[in-house]
């Protein structure tokens, strides 16, 4: 008996990790593969309402309610792309453009006055150390000049690879503008055939999960937009009592990029930091430092906590999950592996699935010990 439990344990064992090992390599490589028409499919799925409503509210026929809401889709997102990207490339512009001023007109003269201040310091020490820290001060600024040229030259050199990776992004666009419209016309007939192609049982189950991926999907939009309300909270606090001005629409603006994975608060308050301190502003510097560093441990402190709520998952759990995601898929796992441990826990629940044993109750688990 022992080896008959032996074998099934490893059976068992073998069939979890070679689903696993298929489930990582599908989203790993082939789903990039496939990217633009999952993207059309996710986009298609997500005006699915606001078609059915059109089509419904003005008796058009339903191809034509698609295309009339994807392509006023696209129009709007079409907008949004072209001022914000005229915005992004001026700011950008004069941005570069203002490194050179910034370098001879604030960073210089601020520390050359830190090094006078350092070799009167070494005299009183020392004044064999005065000719040390000359050499030292010339090397700095070298070292400065260095930088600088780096930054000019790493910022064309970034440009010129964003140039050239836009074809490819253009055509990935381009064939997720033309699925999204034929997957939104075609939608209900899509989904049938795909569902006509897996067993009765195993389409009942799929039609759950993506009861369960909309639900959280909700939750998800909710639980961010409860984050961001508190970071707006916190730095419209915060920057009114620095008295920096339009300090609501600071924070407001902020607070969105917040959202950001990859960006953050941090991507805006740390440039404006060490500005603020090459400025020679410390007090302003430190005073948003403070903010930053309360803004980002609360953040960290209430996200776990907020999406466990919101989506069912221990806060534990939560954090566990966006760890994982975001170590094996990056951005997209920080979001994904949270979501879809979400989902399997749903139908773990509802009875369409078993993937744990349900723990019992602490009194329950006192009583028995107590019996015992």
């Amino acid at each position: 008996m022992d080896i008959k439990r032996k074998q099934k344990f490893l059976i068992e064992a073998a069939y979890v990790i070679v689903m696993l090992a298929l489930i990582y390599v599908t989203f790993k490589y082939f789903i990039p593969l496939i990217f633009p028409f999952v993207l059309g499919f996710i986009i298609a799925f997500a005006f699915k309402p606001l078609i059915r409503s059109v089509t419904n509210k003005l008796k058009l026929p339903n191809k034509l309610s698609a295309l009339v809401v994807i392509g006023f889709f696209y129009l709007i997102l079409l907008t949004i792309t072209i001022f914000l990207g005229i915005e992004v490339f001026l700011y950008l512009k004069d941005f570069f453009l203002g490194i050179p001023e910034l370098y001879n007109n604030v960073l210089v003269p601020w520390l050359s006055n830190a090094l006078i201040n350092l070799e009167q310091i070494a005299s009183q020490i020392d004044p064999m150390l005065v000719q040390q820290v000359r050499i030292y001060s010339q090397q700095i600024l070298e070292s400065l000049g260095n930088l600088i040229t780096s930054i000019s030259v790493g910022s064309v050199g970034f440009i010129t690879g964003f140039a050239s990776k836009v074809p490819m992004f253009l055509v990935g666009f381009l064939l997720t503008v033309i699925s999204s419209f034929f997957i939104a016309m075609d939608y209900q007939l899509i989904v049938n055939f795909l569902l006509d192609q897996v067993s009765p049982n195993k389409r009942s189950l799929l039609i759950e999960a993506q009861l369960f991926l909309v639900s959280t999907l909700h939750k998800y939009a909710k639980s961010y937009l409860m984050i961001m309300s508190i970071t707006f909270v916190e730095l419209t606090i915060g920057f009114s009592i620095l008295g920096i001005e339009s300090a609501i629409v600071v924070a407001f603006l902020i607070a969105i990029f917040d959202i950001l994975p990859i960006a953050g608060t941090g991507g805006v308050m740390i440039p404006w930091m060490i500005l603020t301190f090459l400025e020679g502003n410390s007090s302003l510097g430190l005073g948003l430092l403070i903010i930053y560093l309360v803004v980002t441990v609360i953040r960290n402190i209430i996200e776990p906590k907020i999406i466990g709520d919101q989506v069912g998952l221990h806060p534990l759990l939560t954090l566990f999950a966006m760890y994982i995601g975001v170590q094996l898929f990056g951005v997209a796992g920080l979001f994904g592996f949270p979501i879809t441990l979400a989902i399997l826990n749903g139908l773990h629940r509802s009875h369409k699935i078993v993937l744990y044993k349900q723990p019992k109750e602490p009194e329950i688990v006192q009583a028995e010990v107590a019996s015992d």
